[in-house]
């Protein structure tokens, strides 16, 4: 017996089995693939980010899950910016303290304190 079953032979299949049923079976069928086709064309030229509408079916408002993103999207900018300037505080952070030291205990030229 083979057990690979390509297209050709799984559709050949099918077609023997749709002759087996009766006619509102078929007219059903025949609805429910033209309604899940309808679907995935509508999904398939939905924008990129047509997926977070989909949420809103589940019940809640779409106003608040767009509030929700608002507020996600405003901690993730906030703590961007917080991790960018403590990153450039610590690039321009050095360490005085030599010239600290040399200015103490006069070993900086004169040169140092004019400007």
């Amino acid at each position: 017996m083979n057990n690979k079953l390509n297209t050709e032979s799984i559709k050949q299949l099918l077609n023997r089995s749709s002759t087996q049923l009766d006619q509102p079976t078929l007219a059903r069928l025949q609805d429910a693939r033209a309604q899940a086709l309808a679907r995935f064309d509508a999904r398939s030229t939905a924008p990129a980010f047509a997926w977070a509408g989909a949420l809103t079916r589940s019940g809640h408002t779409a106003g608040s899950h767009r509030k929700q993103y608002y507020w996600a999207a405003a901690v993730l900018l906030a703590a961007f910016l917080f991790s960018g300037a403590s990153y450039l505080q610590h690039l321009s952070d050095h360490d005085n303290s030599e010239e600290d030291i040399a200015i103490l205990t006069d070993d900086l030229p004169l040169d140092v304190y004019v400007d």
